[in-house]
Parts: structure tokens; C-alpha cells; sequence
């Protein structure tokens, strides 16, 4: 066969991978087999370099590099030996690497130099260089010498491959192991002239054998002998992997010096002890390490050694587990195993303190770390591992589905790159910074007492709160009205408010007995209902209705504080201050003038007075009312003082901010930039974190313990209405950040002078909050529109905001009210500002959409559609807005909800349909299953790549998806989606982000500056491809042609590609532009509607699906499952191997709508028509 197929036009499996080092210990190189050919990446870049054909037909199965003598040809250059493996064939090679002449940052410049291809009469398993170079007789051999090699067969033969005089390369039998069928092995040269072996067979058993060897010259006879030292037994099903590993003396693992790792179709991955034969001895209570010389035949009489043996084991994958590796690093010993179920998963070992036997002190715990999940489909077949100069572990994977990738495997909160950590925080750790930073406020904070930016008319509104004894004088001067004394208790009773426009309320009720003048005794009682309203800083007494002494029935009269401007400065209070206030009130043809008098002692509201005249046609009387605070009656807010100066606490007051924050928790979570969050708490906390590094790195100080010093925390402010419970939000398209409070207050949080301000009040528990840029001005100046829902009301506030980088905001008085269908709560929202259109989510899935240019003339504003199952009945977690600027593009929202499915919907003001104009409608242009879920909560278009990001909850995990590359960028394993938590990401095309969470009370911060692993190669299908149909030639709406290549496989995908005519950065000539997940079994057919706008596909379970395609912005291509056909038979398990499709030119169903086409689709007996 020929080298003249261009490889850049096929995709295959990853069979085998290898690193490339230079001399100095630095990675250069990454080497991968993908069918025949070596591609060459290079490691800083990722690019591909270079690639050669190695077999002519036979598939790379292994690569085993070494570095050279650089004295090959005098080549100055980095030069590595190579050998290949695969099938029965075997080759040796080399390869040199340098920079390109006259380029300095430029690829490395390749030459890749092969000898012949040699074959064996077995198919090889295993290869390695023997790390000492062989002394070859002939002086002029002596400018370029080689390594001898040696390769283990399937019979468990070692043959050894070297080069003649004649550079030649040469093939000889060495020795035979013991006599089995192998499904692994692994070779590892202990000294110069011996080799170790282990052997995993067909039959469950694994083998531990060395032979030594002569040179291997060409007219040498080898005079190797083996011996068996291990039969270790234990297994239910073939190994299908073994690993012996380094010298782990240093690794505390008590007499252990060497391991032998094995994992098997049984899913179990088991460690044996294997003593070095050569240097053992005999230790009391354990089995002599009896050494038995052997021939492929001289074992028989060897006693095995059973699984009671095996000093560690575990069980793991999916399904069958084909690799494991040894990582060993100052931090620990860790076992990686490659499974069938496509996953990496990493296994730490440590010493089983709970089992440790008297007689033995190597009996050993796997406990797993981590899963890394960035195959698709079935199986990785090659690994390669690696340590880095800088301590880094790098892991390289290569599977079914052609894709390779690299990652490092990281320690538990360390980083050893810069790249990614993750830090924890309690609420002492906070303190504790806080406190190192003379963080003042903690003080102040530590006193219970309202909000700062309470006015003084609240603080006297608030401190009424509870019983008072009340004594009241009244003179009247009519002998109609009887004059006399009242005395008795009255209570300000807090209830929540009646009436939207007020922000607070208490249920006054008054009891007592009045006794007149004359010596008559009265029981007497009344109701008021005083009322506090934040945007005109005014309290008002009401009547309540008099059949059931608690609904509000009509004004009584407001109240008013005198000079109230040089009273509500903080420092002009003084220890006595005396408050006034005076209001007028008309009842009919009665005149009422109240007036009240508040006494301030040390800041506090000792007692007060209440006088009024009543002159009338009727009624002409004074009264006047001494109200006291009553002793004997316990009182929320008997301790409550009037803001004062911080000087007024004594210091023996003081109390530390470590016993401040010790019962105290944190709540919500949002992020003020990507660097940056804020954090509310359970006592009204708001703290503020920001990264100290663009990577989030916190290194480890020298006692090992986490420097608190990663992320720099401060006290925003502490606030009685975020206690409990809050809500915050981040605007969307700037860092306008919103607050809300349990009793319906509403705040932001203005970055630029650190402080929190006050917004509004809504007077009933926020349930939902949501705000959007929505108009460019001057840079000072900043527009909202913030949307607002609480719990229990049938209408949703949009309210209009403005504010710039200093204080000022207006809010907008009047809000637009959009009327909410039944039962529809509101979990998501976004809006579209050229089309002016509100697009709303709820928790049964259903869609509403309002047209604010329909507003009537009261400001409401009715829904103009609504869709119902846009995620089924599920919760619909994400609306987010795509594409709006350009009137040019169509406006885009996605959808995501707790179905599992993300959506991509064009959204119009309106369409005719049927000859009839539909007002706001959603078409979907695409749906998709990410690898996750079914928790879809956020997603987020990378400002830079303009890249689709999605993220959620796997399980235990916190996925973060780029549907636009179709590659998981990051996992965190956080515990699941039921905590508190926020994400975001970083918006530098880096597929960086930082997610914080709370778990068991802690605060975490992960961080990491670039995506979880690299892609080197895309690659494509996990399993076979049984299908292939080729689209006819579109034309786009640019006026370009495209035509696209369809795919299924076995894998239960469907992937559509587009062929670029020219090489990609990967070396392919394919280009994915979309992966279809639907079908539950292989696809067996596809095939394209005559206009290319209809896929068709079939596969198992009689599944046959209709999908629509078209292009689709950030995706590359778009697809919706249009229709299924019915099942053929009852039980609807046959496999639909082909059908027929025909487009019907004359269809009843296309009378009211000719632009549409109508299809008759044939499985097998049943033709079924869709439209």
C-alpha cells in the first residue's frame, strides 16, 4: 500500500500515546497513533507539527520514546528514539525536533526518520527500550549507537530488536514466560541485562516473571532464563491491564517497596506487593518470596499466590476497565485507571489504618478522587502520563471517539500550575481577615440596631413597636361630652402591609377604663392602623372599619417631625433631644389638630405625648395622652437607640468580630465582576470577595495550612432587612447589583463608594428579581429596567432605574404591571430591547410573552402569547437573550429547564400563521441534551469567542459546557445542585470561570484560568458509524453554498460536519458543526429531504425521527426533532435498518398553508405521512 491517502481527511480511533522529552527533562513533543499514522503535536501550542505514515496497514497500538545520545549524525538538535507496535508488526524510528532556522517563536521544526517494518508470528502487547545503550564491538559503529528493544507477544515471548552493522534492524527470539494467553502486559527494566514483566491472561490470572539477558548482538545466541515469581490469583474476568510501579520507598507505605497494579473485565482494579526477588527477604508471618527458576513449561510445580494477597482493592467504571498507571508525586501515591465508559478516574492510595495486620504493615486503602469525563462514546485506548518540571502531573487520553486531550491532575485545593485552585473559607476565617484589617464596622455591626440608611421619621416609626402604659386627660367643654381620665395599655402590633405603596404597618389597639368626672367607670377600647411609607419619609394614622376592627378603612392624619432636616443627621442627636410633630385632620364638619412630642434620652424613646383638639358642631374637647414604655411587658426593641457616633460604645462593649460571626451563616451568592463576588448572610451580613490573582492560585504556607491571604474579604454593611433571607441579582450587560430583603426592600449595591443605598419597598416577601441594561448613555450614567415578583401576587413591577457611578438613582414611580396567567410563577426572565419585548418562564414550563408597546393606558400590561411545554411541565431554569442588536439577525433567546434540554428559540413580534397573525411568537430554530443534567442553570455567550457556555448539576458535580465546541470545560464536585452557589464565567475566550458554593457551612472558591483540559484533536462518533447521508448544495442566506455530511454510529448520536478542503490546526479536514442526541439505540439510516432543510434518521427500538436543520448563530447548525413516526409493531423492538421518504406535491394538508411541504415516510409496511 501506498502513503498517499491525506490523513487529514479521516478520522480514527486513538490507539497510542506518547511523550517526548528533551535532555534537560522539559516535554517537547506529544506523539499519537491514529490508525497507521504518528501525529506529531507540539506540547506548549497544541499545533500539530508534523505527521508520517508508520504501517502500511496495520493500526499504531504503542509508542515507547527514549531519549537519545546526541550524537547521532553530530545533530545538535533534540533527538528521541522511538519504537512502534501494533497487530504483529513492530518498528523502530527516530525523530529529531528543533526550532526552525532564522524563527524564534515559531513551531518546532520535525524530522521523523523510520527503519524497516518488522513482523512477528504473535500479536504484540507490549514494548520498552532497555535504558542502557549497547556496546558494540565495531569501532565504526560507534557514531551511531542504539538501544536495544524488547516487545512481549500474546504467548508471553520476549523478543528483542536491535540494529546490525549495518544499521539494519533485526528481530531475535529472547525468551519464553510462563506458558499462557495474555490480554496485557507491561515490561519495566529493573538493572542493565534484567527485565521485569507482568502478565494479566485471559483466564484472570496475573503473572510476575523476569528473565536476564546477554547483549543481543546479530551473530550472538541469547542465553536468557526467566523466572517466575508471582501467580497472583483473584480476578473474575480477563486483565486487561497491568501496571508495575516505581520505587515507592519514600511514599510511607511501611515495607512495601514496589506495587503491581491489575484491573480486569470484573471492573475491579487490585494492588499486589511484589518484593525485588533479587534483594527480598524473608519476613516473619508472611510467604517466602521463593524465587523458581522456569520454562515456558517449569512453572507447574509453583504454588500461586491467592487473593487473599492483594493489599488493595476497588471497584470502579461503568463498565470494563482497559489501563491503570501509577502517579506518584511529593503529595501522594495515586492510581489512574482508563475505562470502557470512556472516563479517567483517579484512585488515592493510603495505608488502611483499620486493617493493618500485626504481621504485615503493607495492607493498603483506594479511595476515589476524581473523574475526568472528556470522551465520548466508548472506550480510551491509549494514555500517557507525565511529570513536568514544575511538579505538574499531565495525563494525555486518547479514545474510540478520535479525540485526544490533556489535562493535569491536580491535588485537592493545591495548585501546582497557576492554572486552577480551590480555597475554603468558615465564617472565622472571615472574621479572622477581617479583624487583621481593622474592619471597624464589624463593632458597629456587632450592636443590635437598625439599618444606617434608615431616616429619623422610621427609626421613631420603628421604635413604637410594642406595649406602652398610656394615661390621658380630656377636657371637654360641652356638658354632651362627659370630661374624665383614661388609663390603660396600648399596643403597636406589626403586621405586614395592607397596601402596596407603604412600607410598613402596625395594628394599634388601645384598652383601659375611663372614669368621668362624676366618678362613672367606662371599659373603653379603639383601633388605629399607623402606616409608614419610605419614598415620602411619612407616618399616617387610619381608621379601621368598625365591623371588624382590623381592615383600613380611611385616613386619620399624617404625621409630621419638625425640622426634621438638622434632626436626621447621625452626629446632631444628642443624650435628650425632644422630637415635635403636628397634623391637621377634617372628618366632615370636626376639626382635628394632633400634635405629638417624642422625648430622646441617650438616644433611646423613653416616652411620649399625644394631644389633640376636636372642635366641631358637636364636639369641643382637648385631649392629652402620656404614653410610657411598660416595664413589666417584654419588648423586642426596649433596647433599640436612635443612630448615634460610633464613640458612644464604650469599649468593654466591644465585642470581637470572631464571636460576632460565629453563629452566624452564609446565604446568597452573586458577582460583582469576574473577579469579584458579593455574599449575604443569615444575620444581614454583606461581605465582599475578590481573587488576588487572575487565577484565584492560593499557595500553601510552609505549616501546609491554606493562605488566607487568596481572597481578600471586606464588610460591606449589615442590614436587618437581608437577616433570614435574601435575594440578590447581577444585571444583565453591566455590574448593577440588586439586594432584596425579607420584607420587600429592595437595595443595590454602588461599587464605586462601597455602600449599599436603598431603592424601593414593596411591602411583601420578594420571590423573584431580575434586571437588564437597557439603553447606552453617557458613561456615568447607567439604565435598568429591573423586574420584581413577590410571593403570592398575580403581577410582576418593571420598574425603570437610573443611577450613576456616585449615589443618585431615580426610580421610575409608576411601574409597568404585567398581569401574570394562573398558577404561573416566575423562575426566569430576560428582555429584548429592540423588539421591546418581555420574555418570562415559569416552574410548569409555560412561556409568556409581553410587548411593551401594548401597555394600556394604567400601565398594565397583558401577556401577548403564551406557550405552554417549552420544557414540558418542567421548571424553565434559564431565558437568556443571544442575539438582539442587529435588526439585520434574527433575535435569538435560549431556554434551558429542568427537562434536561437547553433551547434556541427566534423570537418575532408577530407572524402569520395560517392566515392569521400571531402576535409574539417563539419558533424553535434548536434543542440539545448536554452530557449533564438535568439541573440547567445558567448560560452565557464568551464576549470574546462569542462562544455558547451552559452550566449545571451532574450528580455530585458542577459542569460547565461550551455547546459551541461541545467539550466540558470544567467539574467540580461541590455535592449537588441543593446549596447555595454562583458561577461565573470569565469572558476572555480562555473557557475560564470561578464558582463559589457553600457546602457544611463552608465557603469554597474554585477558580481557573483556562478550561479544564485542551483538545488537541476534536475527533468525531465513539462507536461505529453505520450511517451517512450527503446533503444537496444549500443556499444560505448570505448567498454562500454549504453542504453538509450527516453521521450516526452506534454511539446513539447523529453529528453533522461540513468538509473544509483544507486542514484545520488539528490536521482535519472535517469541521463538527452539531451533535443531535435523541435516539436511544445505533443509528442505521439517515438520509436528507430533496431541499436539504429535513433530516431523516432510523436506528433501534423502531425509532425514526424527523429533524429540522438549518444554521443556527454561535452553534454552527441547528436541530428540533420535528416528528417521531409511530411503531410498527406492538412491542416496538425491531431495529429499522432503512426506509423510503417522498415528498407528496398534492396534500390535503397543504391547502391553508402551500409553503409547506408534505412527506410520506415508509418503515417497512407502514407509510405515515408528515407535514
Amino acid at each position: 500500500m501506498t502513503d498517499n491517502t491525506n490523513v487529514n481527511d479521516v478520522i480514527n480511533p486513538i490507539t497510542a500515546l506518547a511523550f517526548v522529552k528533551d535532555q534537560s527533562g522539559t516535554v517537547r513533543l506529544l506523539l499519537a497513533g491514529e490508525g497507521p499514522y504518528l501525529k506529531v503535536f507540539e506540547d506548549g501550542s497544541g499545533r500539530l507539527i508534523a505527521i508520517k505514515r508508520v504501517f502500511g496497514a496495520q493500526a499504531i497500538h504503542g509508542i515507547f520514546a527514549i531519549a537519545a545520545l546526541n550524537d547521532h549524525d553530530g545533530d545538535r538538535d533534540g533527538v528521541t528514539e522511538l519504537l512502534f507496535w501494533g497487530g504483529r508488526c513492530v518498528r523502530l524510528g527516530l525523530i529529531r525536533y528543533g526550532p526552525v532556522i532564522g524563527s524564534v517563536a515559531g513551531p518546532l521544526r520535525v524530522e521523523i526518520e523510520l527503519k524497516e517494518e518488522l513482523k512477528l508470528d504473535d500479536w504484540i502487547l507490549s514494548g520498552c527500550f532497555n535504558p542502557v545503550v549497547s556496546e558494540l564491538d565495531e569501532p565504526e559503529w560507534s557514531k551511531s549507537r542504539w538501544h536495544n528493544a524488547v516487545v512481549l507477544t500474546a504467548h508471553n515471548v520476549a523478543y528483542g530488536i536491535c540494529q546490525d552493522k549495518d544499521q539494519q534492524s533485526i528481530v531475535k527470539r529472547i525468551v519464553a514466560g510462563p506458558d499462557s494467553m495474555l490480554y496485557s502486559a507491561h515490561i519495566e527494566w529493573t538493572e542493565p541485562g534484567r527485565c521485569l514483566v507482568a502478565s494479566g491472561t485471559v483466564f484472570g490470572e496475573v503473572l510476575l516473571w523476569s528473565f536476564t539477558d546477554t547483549a543481543i548482538r546479530r551473530d550472538a545466541v541469547s542465553s536468557a532464563s526467566s523466572q517466575l515469581h508471582h501467580r497472583f490469583t483473584g480476578h473474575e474476568g480477563s486483565v486487561f491491564g497491568v501496571r508495575i510501579s516505581p520505587d515507592l520507598w519514600e511514599q510511607g507505605f511501611g515495607d512495601v517497596r514496589r506495587l503491581l497494579a491489575s484491573c480486569s473485565d470484573d471492573r475491579t482494579i487490585r494492588l499486589w506487593d511484589i518484593l525485588d526477588p533479587e534483594t527480598s527477604e524473608t519476613i516473619p508471618g508472611r510467604r517466602s518470596q521463593h524465587v523458581e527458576s522456569s520454562t515456558p513449561s517449569a512453572d507447574k510445580g509453583h504454588k500461586s499466590t491467592s487473593s487473599t494477597d492483594c493489599v488493595a482493592m476497588i471497584m470502579g467504571h461503568a463498565s470494563r476497565i482497559w489501563d491503570v498507571r501509577f502517579l506518584i508525586s511529593d503529595h501522594g501515591t495515586a492510581v489512574l485507571s482508563f475505562g470502557e465508559d470512556s472516563t479517567t478516574q483517579v484512585w488515592e492510595l493510603t495505608r488502611d489504618q483499620s486493617r493493618l495486620d500485626p504481621f504485615r504493615s503493607n495492607v493498603l486503602l483506594l479511595s476515589h478522587k476524581h473523574t475526568y469525563a472528556y470522551h465520548s462514546g466508548k472506550s480510551i485506548w491509549a494514555n500517557a502520563l507525565v511529570q513536568q518540571l514544575n511538579g505538574a502531573q499531565t495525563v494525555c487520553t486518547g479514545g474510540a471517539d478520535g479525540r485526544i486531550v490533556k489535562y493535569d491532575v491536580h491535588d485537592e485545593h493545591k495548585c501546582t500550575d497557576g492554572q486552577v485552585s480551590t480555597s475554603k473559607w468558615t465564617m472565622q476565617d472571615i472574621a479572622v481577615q477581617l479583624d487583621e484589617n481593622e474592619m471597624s464596622f464589624g463593632d458597629n455591626a456587632a450592636v443590635s440596631v437598625p439599618s444606617p440608611t434608615k431616616t429619623l421619621c422610621e427609626h421613631v416609626f420603628d421604635a413604637l413597636v410594642g406595649t406602652w402604659s398610656i394615661e390621658r386627660e380630656i377636657k371637654s367643654a360641652l356638658l354632651t361630652s362627659p370630661s374624665g381620665t383614661f388609663s390603660g395599655e396600648a399596643q403597636f402590633n406589626s403586621r405586614p402591609s395592607t397596601a402596596l405603596e407603604f412600607d410598613k404597618e402596625y395594628l394599634y389597639i388601645e384598652n383601659g377604663k375611663f372614669i368621668t368626672d362624676q366618678g362613672l367607670t367606662f371599659t373603653a377600647t379603639r383601633r388605629y392602623v399607623y402606616r409608614y411609607e419610605r419614598a415620602s419619609d411619612l407616618i399616617s394614622a387610619w381608621f379601621v372599619k368598625s365591623d371588624d376592627n382590623v381592615v383600613v378603612d380611611y385616613l386619620f392624619h399624617e404625621i409630621r417631625l419638625d425640622d426634621i432636616n438638622n434632626l436626621s443627621t447621625h452626629d446632631s442627636l444628642h443624650a435628650n433631644e425632644v422630637i415635635k410633630a403636628t397634623s391637621y385632620h377634617l372628618c366632615v364638619k370636626d376639626h382635628y389638630t394632633p400634635s405629638y412630642v417624642l422625648h430622646l434620652m441617650g438616644g433611646h424613646l423613653q416616652d411620649w405625648k399625644l394631644a389633640y383638639g376636636v372642635k366641631g358642631p358637636q364636639k369641643d374637647y382637648v385631649a392629652e395622652a402620656i404614653y410610657a414604655r411598660n416595664e413589666n411587658t417584654f419588648h423586642p426593641n426596649n433596647d433599640e437607640k436612635l443612630p448615634t457616633t460610633l464613640e458612644e460604645k464604650k469599649p468593654s462593649e466591644q465585642i470581637s468580630l470572631d464571636r460576632q460571626f460565629k453563629d452566624d451563616s452564609l446565604r446568597s451568592y452573586v458577582f460583582l465582576t469576574d473577579r469579584s463576588f458579593l455574599v449575604t448572610t443569615a444575620q444581614g451580613r454583606v461581605l465582599v470577595g475578590s481573587l488576588l490573582s487572575s487565577a484565584g492560585y492560593r499557595p500553601e504556607t510552609e505549616q501546609g495550612g491554606v493562605d488566607p491571604s487568596a481572597v481578600e474579604w471586606k464588610l460591606a454593611g449589615q442590614y436587618d432587612a437581608l437577616r433570614s433571607s435574601s435575594l440578590v441579582a447581577r444585571a444583565v450587560g453591566s455590574n448593577f447589583i440588586l439586594l432584596g430583603g425579607h420584607d420587600g426592600t429592595i437595595s443595590f449595591y454602588n461599587r464605586s463608594i462601597d455602600r449599599i443605598l436603598p431603592m424601593m419597598h414593596l411591602k411583601r416577601k420578594l420571590a423573584f428579581i431580575y434586571a437588564q441594561k437597557v439603553r447606552f448613555g453617557p458613561p456615568e450614567i447607567q439604565a435598568h429596567f429591573v423586574l420584581v415578583v413577590c410571593l403570592g401576587m398575580p403581577i410582576a413591577y418593571m420598574y425603570e432605574i437610573s443611577y450613576n457611578d456616585l449615589h443618585d438613582r431615580d426610580v421610575a414611580r409608576q411601574p409597568i404591571k404585567l398581569t401574570l396567567p394562573a398558577l404561573f410563577v416566575v423562575t426566569s426572565a430576560c428582555y429584548l430591547s429592540r423588539l421591546r419585548l418581555w420574555v418570562l418562564g415559569s416552574r410548569n414550563g409555560v412561556v409568556t410573552i409581553y410587548n411593551e408597546a401594548t401597555a394600556q393606558h394604567d400601565f398594565m400590561l397583558e401577556p401577548c402569547n403564551i406557550v405552554a411545554d417549552v420544557h414540558g411541565p418542567e421548571t424553565i431554569t434559564v431565558i437568556h437573550c443571544l442575539s438582539d442588536h442587529d435588526k439585520n439577525q434574527p433575535s435569538l433567546v435560549l431556554t434551558a429547564g429542568r427537562d434536561g434540554h437547553y433551547a434556541v428559540h427566534e423570537i418575532t413580534i408577530s407572524t402569520r400563521i395560517l392566515s392569521e397573525e400571531v402576535p409574539g411568537t417563539l419558533h424553535t430554530v434548536h434543542r440539545s441534551t448536554p452530557p449533564f443534567g438535568p439541573n440547567i442553570e445558567g448560560a452565557a455567550l464568551d464576549r470574546q469567542t462569542q462562544e455558547l457556555i451552559i452550566w449545571g448539576f451532574r450528580s455530585k458535580q458542577f459542569v460547565v459546557w461550551n455547546a459551541s465546541m461541545d467539550i466540558e470545560t470544567m467539574n467540580v464536585d461541590c455535592g449537588g445542585a441543593h446549596r447555595n452557589w454562583c458561577y461565573s464565567p470569565h469572558n476572555d475566550g480562555s473557557n475560564g470561570g470561578t464558582f463559589v458554593w457553600t457546602k457544611a457551612s463552608v465557603c469554597y472558591v474554585h477558580s481557573q484560568a483556562n478550561a479544564s483540559h485542551r483538545v488537541l484533536s476534536s475527533g468525531g462518533h465513539g462507536r461505529e458509524i453505520k450511517a451517512m447521508a450527503i446533503s444537496p448544495i444549500l443556499m444560505m442566506h448570505d448567498g454562500a453554498k454549504a453542504q453538509y455530511i450527516a453521521t450516526g454510529a452506534e454511539d446513539t448520536t447523529i453529528r453533522i460536519w461540513s468538509y473544509l478542503g483544507q486542514k484545520d490546526e488539528s490536521g482535519s479536514a472535517f469541521r463538527c458543526l452539531g451533535t443531535f442526541r435523541k435516539h436511544t439505540t445505533g443509528i442505521q439510516q439517515l438520509r436528507w429531504s430533496a431541499d436539504g432543510s429535513l433530516l431523516f434518521s432510523a436506528a433501534g427500538c423502531e425509532e425514526v425521527f424527523v429533524w429540522r436543520v438549518q444554521p443556527v448563530p454561535f452553534l454552527g447548525i441547528g436541530a428540533v426533532c420535528e416528528a417521531v413516526c409511530p411503531k410498527v409493531t406492538n412491542d416496538g423492538d425491531l431495529r429499522v435498518m432503512d426506509f423510503a421518504i417522498a415528498e407528496v406535491l398534492r396534500c390535503p394538508k397543504r391547502e391553508n398553508n402551500p409553503t409547506e411541504k408534505c412527506y410520506v415516510v415508509n418503515v417497512g409496511k407502514a407509510p405515515y405521512l408528515f407535514q
